[in-house]
């Protein structure tokens, strides 16, 4: 198996580095170009972010019935795949069906697919936690054992809180990601302005 820096079939590693290297260049100049886009989308999803905080409950069913869409939408295509296709026919429509099952319980029933998503996230926590703090032990480092440590107390709360905890855990999380998201467009947008500026003088 390849490793992920390594040419693919056809290419030596002379011409895959100059393309890597040109597509690196390419996408700097778009950004460089396009930086006040970038920025505009950053505010966006920062802004969001800011208001799903005051409104978790709201971004928590919202999130679950998107997902419920787009289990629909998948579960379908997949059906359809598995009736015109050529290969695992069988296979392919029996999981569009069952995507299809999920993506309706998700949006006939969100409360209750809320209660589920949360006590899978929590236990997830958990479970990470556990894996961090020992190879933290081990030797692996005093950030991974911390970071175990953090898995550990967000698992423990979100469990012990449930299901009391489900209107807002994945609401919280969305909004944090919108914010996080914002901040990284804003960010490398204000750093492609400086570039842009620099070049200029």
């Amino acid at each position: 198996m390849n490793e992920k820096n390594d040419p693919p079939e056809g290419m030596t590693s002379e011409e895959y580095q100059a393309y890597r290297e040109e597509v690196a260049r390419r996408e700097l100049a778009s950004l460089i170009k396009h930086w006040p886009w970038y920025l505009l989308l950053g505010i966006v999803l920062f802004v969001l972010g800011v208001v799903g905080i005051g409104i978790i409950p709201l971004v928590t069913l919202t999130t679950v019935a998107l997902f419920g869409v787009f289990f629909l939408v998948g579960g379908t295509m997949l059906m359809v795949a598995g009736l015109f296709g050529r290969e695992n026919r069988g296979l392919v429509f029996l999981i569009g069906f069952l995507y299809l099952i999920v993506g309706v319980a998700m949006l006939e029933e969100p409360v209750v697919t809320t209660k589920f998503l949360t006590l899978i996230i929590g236990g997830s926590f958990l479970l990470s936690g556990i894996v961090r703090v020992l190879f933290g032990i081990k030797g692996e480092g005093a950030v991974l054992l911390f970071a175990g440590a953090l898995d550990l107390l967000l698992g423990g709360l979100i469990l012990g809180h449930w299901p009391e905890s489900s209107p807002w855990v994945i609401g919280l999380f969305v909004s944090i990601e919108l914010m996080m998201a914002g901040l990284s467009f804003i960010g490398m947008s204000l750093s492609a302005r400086g570039m842009k500026e620099e070049a200029s003088v």
